[in-house]
């Protein structure tokens, strides 16, 4: 199934009417998305300041295939999800299903390799004069980037004018790392980030562009787009990549952090974990590495870091790199870290990280972000490698590796559970789906589910054919 059903309806003969009305492109991430990427926004918080989950927990829908990464939404009613066939060839690919029935409408694969959260991206067209000249404020438009393969990843952009062909590149690593994309605009291009296994940084940038005659009338359409060979760093793999303002942050695999000044394609600053830590020169420093996700506080002041293994997290300052704190989980952190308001202490924010307690429990963290002050830890009854995702009131939404899925409030009471069966370790995503609030969990390979509140449905049962208990959703 080709791309182009993404954008179904939204492609047709450019009206330059519509331009006059139009913003800059000033968000580098698909506006209208309700979970573009990993994370929910480029601070990659996992918070949804719009959408309160359900109270009552049900199920309604499943789809078998589970996910292999985290699911993006392009729109309220289309979900994409990463994941193996659950039959035939198990070549990885991205299904797309409609998300409120979840009926599967169409496929991208197969790849040999595994695929990865796609990004989707705030393109801009340009309409110009014969002289290049603008005519009116540039016009949002969508582009996506995802992994292609084992060794690739494609920048994809629909055309704006039927007839026009889309962009559709291919790009490739030595191999291709590909969990590490970000994106960054200037308000005329978008700027997808791509980084291999041998430290090559790329930027790419693309930009559509339309020229109109006097009348209005359409005579040329062209996609500017390619690569900018930005750096390499030997050794050092990437491994996430977040933004806030005019800053882009690389943490890599080696212990190294890296921000990236959007203005001048030039680094503003970098340190690393010996930099950052307290003992600068013990072994769990030398061996630790950023591997979990960095996420920014609200007002884009502080980058949250984790050296994953050791169990520390650092808030480190956006404006020069500085440590601001540290904080010390004792273990190997699994998932996170999520930022969230806590409504209990004037909405602060507060950073969740899922750290390993034992061989059988892990613990969630809650750290005040302002400081790093301990707010509270709870225990789970299992093993968790979940990064949180929260609502808009501040409730965590986490499952185990027993199958369990958890609703904590801010104040670390449950609120409930459900059991679904399998090891729940890709973070959930939270969205407004006509009206209704909509948990997307992948329950390990085996199913994903569309969890909404009781009163959502008209009875116990939906076509789907799940039985809702308190105990957990079971297929019939």
């Amino acid at each position: 199934m080709r791309l182009k059903r993404w954008i179904l309806g939204l492609s047709a003969s450019l009206c330059v009417s519509v331009a006059m009305a139009q913003p800059p492109i000033t968000e580098p991430l698909f506006t209208d998305a309700p979970w573009p990427t990993w994370g929910y926004d480029m601070r990659r918080s996992h918070y949804v300041p719009d959408v309160a989950g359900p109270n009552t927990p049900a199920v309604r829908w499943f789809r078998v295939g589970g996910a292999l990464e985290e699911p993006a939404m392009p729109s309220p009613d289309s979900l994409w999800v990463p994941q193996h066939p659950s039959t035939g060839s198990r070549y990885t690919r991205y299904s797309f299903y409609n998300a409120s029935n979840g009926r599967l409408t169409g496929s991208f694969g197969p790849f040999w390799g595994q695929p990865s959260t796609p990004i989707f991206l705030n393109a801009a067209i340009f309409i110009v004069d014969s002289n290049g000249n603008p005519v009116f404020p540039p016009v949002p438009w969508n582009a996506l980037m995802l992994s292609g393969g084992q060794y690739e990843s494609l920048l994809f952009s629909p055309s704006p004018v039927f007839g026009i062909p889309d962009v559709f590149w291919t790009i490739r690593g030595f191999p291709a790392y590909r969990t590490g994309f970000g994106a960054f605009t200037d308000g005329f291009y978008i700027y997808p980030i791509f980084a291999d296994n041998f430290g090559n940084i790329i930027i790419l940038y693309l930009a559509w562009f339309i020229e109109v005659d006097s009348s209005g009338n359409i005579t040329y359409v062209i996609a500017d787009y390619g690569y900018i060979p930005f750096d390499q760093i030997p050794a050092a793999s990437l491994s996430t990549v977040s933004g806030a303002g005019n800053l882009v942050l690389l943490g890599f695999h080696n212990g190294l952090l890296l921000a990236l000044d959007t203005t001048v394609f030039d680094y503003a600053w970098f340190t690393n974990i010996a930099t950052l830590s307290d003992n600068g020169s013990g072994p769990e420093v030398a061996s630790d590495a950023f591997d979990r996700p960095i996420a920014i506080t609200s007002d884009e002041q502080t980058a949250i870091v984790c050296a994953s293994n050791s169990g520390r997290v650092y808030g480190v300052a956006m404006a020069d790199g500085s440590r601001q704190w540290e904080y010390q989980a004792g273990k190997a952190i699994m998932g996170g870290p999520s930022i969230g308001p806590d409504p209990n202490n004037s909405n602060e924010d507060t950073v969740y990280i899922v750290v390993r307690h034992s061989a059988t429990q892990s613990a969630i963290h809650a750290i005040r972000a302002a400081d790093g002050a301990q707010k509270w830890v709870r225990l789970l009854p299992n093993v968790s490698r979940c990064t949180p995702t929260i609502d808009q009131n501040g409730v965590l939404y986490i499952g185990d590796e027993r199958g369990f899925f958890y609703a904590i409030n801010p104040n670390s009471t449950l609120k409930w559970q459900i059991y679904l069966g399998a090891p729940i370790r890709v973070a959930p995503v939270l969205a407004d789906v006509g009206g209704v609030a909509t948990l997307f969990v992948a329950a390990s390979n085996r199913y994903l589910y569309a969890i909404v509140d009781q009163s959502a449905l008209s009875t116990g049962i939906t076509p789907g054919g799940v039985v809702r208990t308190p105990g957990g959703a079971i297929p019939r």
